[in-house]
This record gives structure tokens, C-alpha cells and sequence, in this order.
């Protein structure tokens, strides 16, 4: 069993590609229900502490497993991971940490099903919160190995061969698959001149029950939602964006947040500006900041993401301080809102476009006429030398 939650949003390639890999058929890998209203309160009674929403909500998606998933089909184990830091696509951050009360999750909701009683072992389920370090190869492989090596009667070879097709997986599916298709859509989105949104979030809000189908309704409205994972890292693209700045020595990649942020330990948070940056940059992409109550990562940059976002000229968005309760009422007349002025927004932009078309044909066809009299001029000059040689 496998918690839906928290940093598992983004790194689930990983340890199911691990896993499928020594032979565990993948319809014995059992995830819990996305997050909704009812899963949230059949299990939410046991927690004892208060930390954001989207780990607060992880104890409700252990309990969905032991009590629903393992009563339809008997599981094992259950797979919760503590992730210390994540794999991460920046250069030059100060380091790619996991959120630590992110990390330490597993460890709270353990406590919260042995503190009256094991009932893991009473469903004879044993509850496995490993250590990892996903962003160091050499250390990840050690402490997988440590975990399943008993298990699974693994061998190191065979461990660390399962790790590799992790890494394999996991880069097939962000670079392959979700960047891929996303710049497809931003080619699109250029051609068309339509606009698109880029979510400025962390990798839980991928969840619908944490997000509140605040993205689902953007996409109905007709605005593709390009999440940080799937932004295109194409150096066509990113010359594109950042090649003026990297020239000039203002950053020294298109992948460095330092001209931003220079606390850059943490990597969802750095992975946040770093998305603003981008969105601040391209002219077809607006952006769309959520962020949960009581996060202390997102506190600090506030500010900072939406100076970067708005010294461009760029629409921003935020829904700030969003948990368990959800008033549709509000959200919908945010977001119909927010539809309205972007397709206002985009009938300017278009209107821009043509303009700067038409602007440009004038240019090249004034420019072509030009050529075409120096052209004429310099045969006549030709000729009439010819004659006075003559």
C-alpha cells in the first residue's frame, strides 16, 4: 500500500518502477482514494497534532488503506517514505531539502495508529516509513537496499539494478512524457495566440481534494494548467527566456534562481520561483499561485513571486491559505472572475499581435522597397560608368 500524498505526487515513478522492476506486479502496488471529503473524515480523528492540511491529511489516507484497501484485497506492507530532499532540475541552489514537516509525516502518522494499541499489527500490516535521500544516487541505493533487502531477498546488485530503472522511470516520465506534451501545448498556445496557466504550487496540489478542482475548472474554462514538473526545459526554449540574462551575467544559467532567491534550500520552494521566472518571461502563460494553510515554506515568497510575476506585466493569481474546507460558492465566482479578465487579456494580446504583425509586414515590404532602389541605383551607376568607359 502507498500513501496519494505529499511528495509522492512527484516522485512515485521512482519507487513503483523500483518495485514493478524485482517483480512486483503492478496491480499489487495499492494506492490510496484521492484525497475528497469523506476519506478526510473517516480518518481524520486520529491525529493529535495540527501541521498544514496536506500532511494532516496523510493520516486519512493510511487509514483508507488499512481499513477499506486491505478489507477488499490484503495488504503487506505499507510504503510511506520519510523524503529528506528531492531529485531537482535547478543549478546552483544551496541545496534541494523536502519540507521537514513533509519529511517527517510518516513518523506522525505511525504514531498515530500504535499510541492506543498496534493496529498495523492487528491487521498484519507491517508500516514502513524509510529514510531516503532520492537526490543522492550512492545513499539512496544504501538505504533501499537496507529496507528491502530482507523483504523482497534482495542481493545489492539486484537492489541497486531496480534503483537505476527507478531513476530510468522517473526521468522517462517528467522529461519524456510531461515536458514533451507540454511544450506541444506552449507551441500551441504560441501559434494560436491563447493563453495557458502556470501553477505555482507544490507537488501535493496536484491532488484534487487538496486543490479543491480549482485547476479542473480553469481547464474547462479552456486554459491548459502546466504544472512546475511539466514546464519544457528545451534550450531552444529557455535561450529564448533567459539568453539576454545569462549573457549579461545577471544569472548564470537558465536554471538559477540567485538573482531571486538566494536561500535556496528548499526545493519546492525553489522550484516555485523558479516557475515564476519562467511564467514572467513567456508572453502566452499567466500565473496561478496555491498555496495551503499554514505552510512556512510559502510564507517568505509570497512577496517574491509576485514581484517577479508582476514587474513583467503578467497576470497573477493566488489562492493563499486553502485547507479542509472547501466553499465551492467562493471558488467558483473566483474563478469565473478570473476567466473574464483573462479573455479580456487575451483579445488584447491578439489584438497586440496583429498589430505588431501588420507592423512588421510594413517594416519588411518599406524595407524590400529599399533594397530595390539600391539595387536599380547601383545598375545605373553600372551602366553609366560602362557608357563613360565608352
Amino acid at each position: 500500500g502507498i500513501p496519494r500524498v505529499l511528495n509522492m505526487y512527484s516522485l512515485n515513478p521512482l519507487f513503483s518502477a523500483y518495485f514493478e522492476s524485482l517483480g512486483v506486479k503492478p496491480a499489487n502496488l495499492v494506492y490510496s482514494d484521492f484525497t475528497d471529503s469523506k476519506l478526510y473524515k473517516e480518518g481524520a480523528k486520529r491525529g493529535s497534532i495540527d501541521p498544514c492540511f496536506p500532511s494532516k491529511v496523510a493520516i486519512p489516507h493510511v487509514h483508507n488503506l488499512l481499513f477499506e484497501k486491505h478489507e477488499k484485497s490484503p495488504l503487506d506492507y505499507i510504503f510511506f517514505p520519510m523524503i529528506d530532499d528531492l531529485p531537482s532540475p535547478l543549478q546552483f541552489t544551496q541545496g534541494c531539502r523536502a519540507c521537514p514537516t513533509v519529511a517527517t509525516t510518516p513518523e506522525a502518522v505511525k504514531a498515530a495508529f500504535i499510541k492506543e494499541g498496534d493496529l498495523f499489527a492487528e491487521k498484519g500490516v507491517l508500516f514502513l516509513d524509510t529514510f531516503v535521500n532520492p537526490s543522492k544516487n550512492g545513499l539512496f541505493k544504501e538505504q533501499m537496499f537496507n529496507q528491502f533487502r530482507t523483504i523482497l531477498g534482495l542481493s545489492r546488485e539486484e537492489s541497486d539494478r531496480a534503483v537505476e530503472q527507478g531513476y530510468l522511470a522517473l526521468d522517462e516520465f517528467v522529461n519524456q512524457t510531461l515536458r514533451r506534451k507540454a511544450r506541444e501545448v506552449l507551441d500551441r498556445l504560441e501559434e494560436e495566440q491563447r493563453l495557458g496557466i502556470v501553477l505555482l504550487g507544490r507537488p501535493y496540489h496536484n491532488d484534487p481534494g487538496i486543490n479543491h478542482d480549482i485547476l479542473e475548472e480553469f481547464q474547462k474554462a479552456g486554459y491548459p494548467v502546466f504544472t512546475l514538473h511539466s514546464l519544457p526545459l528545451d534550450e531552444d526554449l529557455l535561450e529564448r527566456l533567459f539568453g539576454e540574462e545569462v549573457e549579461d551575467g545577471v544569472i548564470r544559467s537558465p536554471l538559477d534562481i540567485c538573482d531571486a532567491w538566494k536561500n535556496s534550500y528548499s526545493e519546492n520552494t525553489s522550484h516555485k520561483i523558479w516557475g515564476a521566472k519562467f511564467t514572467a518571461r513567456h508572453p502566452n502563460l499567466v500565473a496561478l499561485e496555491l498555496s495551503s494553510f499554514k505552510c512556512g515554506h510559502d510564507a517568505p515568497i509570497y512577496s517574491v513571486i509576485e514581484e517577479i510575476i508582476e514587474k513583467s506585466g503578467t497576470p497573477y493569481f493566488s489562492f493563499k491559505d486553502i485547507d479542509e474546507n472547501k466553499p465551492t460558492g467562493s471558488f467558483k465566482i473566483r474563478v469565473e472572475t478570473i476567466d473574464y479578465f483573462l479573455k479580456r487579456y487575451q483579445q488584447d494580446m491578439r489584438r497586440k499581435a496583429e498589430k505588431e504583425k501588420l507592423l512588421n509586414e510594413q517594416l519588411a515590404a518599406f524595407e524590400s522597397g529599399l533594397r530595390r532602389q539600391l539595387t536599380e541605383s547601383e545598375e545605373l551607376e553600372e551602366t553609366g560608368a560602362v557608357y563613360a568607359g565608352r
